[in-house]
This record gives structure tokens, sequence and C-alpha cells, in this order.
């Protein structure tokens, strides 16, 4: 007697019931095998068509050509009837006619089964086997209904595990690039994003090499986001800081050790203990400073100044430069020790004339961020700016120096909808438009700027702040800040 919960067990027990492929094809191999039958195919049904999830024989291999080989024409019959097939009948691949000769055909018996899914036919199941054999009997039909019937509720489950864990993948990638906080859609910003995923998951000492504005230090602080560390993420600018007082910073120093040592200070290195300290700009530190680096690079010890007492720390160092340290090492002005210590994991941040598909893209972004800072509505930019921003060579400051051009323009353009070329030329400096306001600090400019603009708004408004709310696109909280820190009354 065919035993349909000793089949089932079989199948569950056999395949990994999150793979809708392991689970049918420990079906096929069951129903075969139990059947005597030749093969078997699985079917799902979808928007009036058949699509074939899985067709096996009974020696475990893939069946090929299923257009040509499975009664497709019959198999399209039984989603519409609801009901199960079975009969004794000729096959004739696809292709080739019957005509006179019983050669071109097999006699075959055939079962085909609906499953059904919340009253609805979801799937076709299949099994043939030849006409030597007796045909599918009523107790064979129900087993094997049974059992698709079963598997398809695996299969409806294990669908739903393979979307949703699609989705939790696709959301974590999300994340990742959200902590990412960079934009880009060129191929080698995308294999940069990758690297930094990569890099986040170990505690190596990283060496970031590109032009000045390229965003080294957002690429420093993607991978503090990624690493899950507990400690703080410190950035500091080794060019920005006097020789004299490098070693106190980045060690620490106790209180005396020298006139304004007035009490114990901890180092850039103890602060960021358990994080990460960003080092930019590692080219310009001194050769003297260059020794100790070395030593913590190698040891994780530090000394702080006027002490004799060495202290342990776990911070990872990440440092980055524009300059060619390979060439200053030849030239003895970087030490050869420590940047064979630094460069084992280098990473280059592309300039922005090598991948200028960005450039509208991040434009458009910087549009959108200074509308929100400077309480603006620009919808974007002209095709003929566009033009000038991909006409420039952008040597100077890369993505940085985009992002001031557009913040610029967009304090002088006097077009309330969209941003020009005027003011995004590189003789902007001597323009009419500039010279008038030499004598003012940049940031009042765009604060008597942000305020006209906000006044003009009200006034066009009748008075009737909340309409100009709505008018200039920003939030309530947003707006009445901006009234406040504007001292706009009425």
């Amino acid at each position: 007697m065919i035993d349909r919960f000793r089949i089932f067990h079989q199948i569950v027990t056999q395949c990994d019931l999150s793979s809708s492929e392991s689970v049918l094809r420990s079906t096929m191999q069951e129903l075969t095998t139990e059947l005597q039958a030749d093969r078997g195919a699985y079917l799902a049904v979808g928007a009036g068509n058949l699509r074939c999830l899985i067709a096996r024989t009974a020696a475990g291999t893939d069946v090929q050509n299923i257009q040509d080989v499975l009664p497709f024409d019959i198999l399209k019959k039984v989603p519409q009837s609801r009901q199960h097939f079975a009969a004794k009948m000729p096959i004739t691949p696809r292709g080739r006619g019957i005509g006179s000769s019983f050669s071109r055909f097999e006699i075959k018996n055939l079962l085909c089964v609906p499953t059904l899914n919340r009253g609805e036919v979801v799937g076709v199941g299949y099994l043939e086997r030849g006409a030597s054999q007796p045909g599918f009997a009523p107790n064979e039909i129900k087993m094997v209904t049974d059992v698709f019937q079963d598997v398809e509720l695996i299969l409806s489950n294990s669908w739903k595990y393979q979307r949703q864990s699609f989705e939790m993948n696709q959301m974590k990638d999300e994340i990742n690039m959200a902590k990412i906080n960079m934009i880009s859609n060129h191929a080698s910003m995308l294999r940069l994003f990758n690297q930094i995923t990569k890099l986040a998951k170990v505690p190596s000492t990283v060496l970031i090499h590109g032009e000045s504005g390229t965003g080294k230090e957002l690429v420093g602080r993607a991978i503090y986001n990624l690493s899950g560390l507990k400690g703080p993420y410190i950035s500091m600018n080794c060019g920005a800081i006097e020789h004299s007082l490098m070693k106190s910073e980045l060690f620490g120093h106790l209180k005396g050790s020298f006139t304004g040592a007035h009490r114990d200070r901890e180092g850039l290195f103890k602060k960021a203990q358990d994080g990460i300290l960003f080092m930019d700009e590692v080219g310009e530190m001194a050769l003297d400073i260059q020794v100790a680096l070395l030593r913590t690079l190698e040891l994780g010890e530090i000394m702080p100044v006027g002490s004799d007492r060495v202290e342990n720390v776990s911070t990872r160092i990440i440092a980055a430069t524009h300059r060619d340290l390979s060439h200053m090492a030849a030239n003895r002005t970087f030490r050869n020790d420590l940047y064979q210590r630094i460069r084992g994991i280098t990473i280059e941040v592309p300039s922005l004339r090598d991948r200028r598909s960005d450039i509208p893209l991040l434009a458009n972004h910087f549009v959108k961020s200074f509308n929100t800072k400077l309480g603006l509505n620009y919808k974007g930019l002209r095709t003929e700016a566009l033009d000038v921003l991909n006409e420039r060579d952008y040597r100077d400051g890369n993505v940085r120096e985009l992002k001031h051009m557009i913040e610029r323009a967009m304090v002088f353009e006097d077009d309330p909808d969209l941003i020009g070329p005027d003011f995004l030329r590189e003789d902007i400096s001597t323009s009419s438009a500039m010279e008038m306001s030499d004598a003012i600090e940049y940031e009042e400019q765009i604060n008597r700027f942000a305020r006209q603009v906000i006044e003009s708004a009200i006034e066009a408004c009748g008075g009737n702040k909340t309409k100009a709310m709505k008018r200039l696109g920003l939030a309530r909280t947003t707006f009445y800040s901006m009234l406040n820190k504007y001292g706009i009354q009425g």
C-alpha cells in the first residue's frame, strides 16, 4: 500500500526546506522512485501560462528540451479544469507530425494534477511512465495529488522565506549605503564602496590616497560607520598641527612636562581607544614623529610626553594623503619603514574628472542639500549650467570644488527655479555680481540672501507665514527656526 505520509517524510528529511529547488528535487526523486515513473515535473501557473520549475528523470538527471518533450497542450488544460488528468496516450515530440508512422511517437501513461493555494490553481504536477507499466490507479492519483499539495505548502513558505531574505539583504545594502554616505554610479566608485565594506570587517591599517577634495575622510568615516567599533572616530590633519605640539597631540602629556602643560592630557590615540584615528595628510608629518608613530603601529604602545611609562592602546589607524609617499620615501622625506608599514592596504579615491558621469548626480545632490541649508527651493540646473560643470577640470578641489561652486551659484542666482551657468564660470570672482559684495563676509551674504527670500515669500503670501512656508517647501521646524535666526517679525 502506498503511504503518502512516509513519502512526504522522505521528501522533507532529504531536502533543504528553505530552498524551493531542493524541495522539488527531493519530491521528483521520491515520486518517480515510488511510482516507477520515467520522469516527473512541476510547473508554476501564472498569468495564464505555465513555467516549468523542475523536470527530472528517474535516474536523477534534468530533462532536456522540456518544451519539446512535455505535453504542454494537456498540461495547460489542468488549471482551467481544476481536475487531474490520467490517461494512456501517444506523446509526439513537438515539431514532428505523427503521419502514418508509429515510430514517430511513444505511448505513455500520463498523470497531471493541480495544486491549489487559497482556492487558486498555482501549479501542475506531472508524472509519466512507459506503456509496459499499468496506468495510474485511483489510489496512486490520490496519493500524488496529496503529496504535491503538501509540497505546495512547503514551496509557498520557501518562496516567502526567500523573498523575505532578499528584502532583508536589500535593506542591509541600503543601510550600508546610508552608512557609506557617498554618492556615485561610476564603476570605479562602486568598486571603492565594495572595498570599504570589506575593510570595515578587519582591523588592518589603511592608507587612502587621492587628490584634494575627492572625499578621503568620507571614506575613512564610512569604514568606521560599517565597522561596528565601540570607540569614537577622531579625525586630525597632520599638516595643521605645529611640529612642537604633535607628540603631545598624538600621545598626550603629563602635567609640568613642558611650559603650558598645566594638567595631564590624553592624546588622540587614547581618546580614540577602541575606535579609529583618521590621520589626514600623513605625508606632512615630521620625521621624528614618524618614528614614534611607527612604534605605536608595530607594538600598540604609546608614551605620553614627560612620562617613562608605556601605555597600551587598541586604536585603529586610517591614514590619508594626496602626496606620493613612495617618491617621498625614495627621497628620504618620509620614512621608508613607516611607508612600508602603512602601505599594506592602500585604496585609491578616483578624481572627479575620471568619473565625470557623477557630476550631474553630485550637482543635484548639492542643490537639494543647500536648498535645505539656505532655505531655497531650486528645482535643479539648466542644461547650459551642467555643460559648464562638465567642462571644468576640477584639479583644484574635485568634489569639494564642485560643492562650493554650487553653493556660490545658488546664493547669487536671480532665477528662483533653475540655476544657470553665469555664476559657475571660473572667472566669477571678477564679475560685477561678486565685486559689489567684496566688502561683505561670505556667511553674511548667505544670511542676507536667505532672509530676503523668506521675507519676499511672506510678503507675496499677504503676510501668511503658513502659506509662505509651503511656498518655500520648508519643514515647519526649519521655517520657524530660520525666522528666529534672522529676526523676522510680523
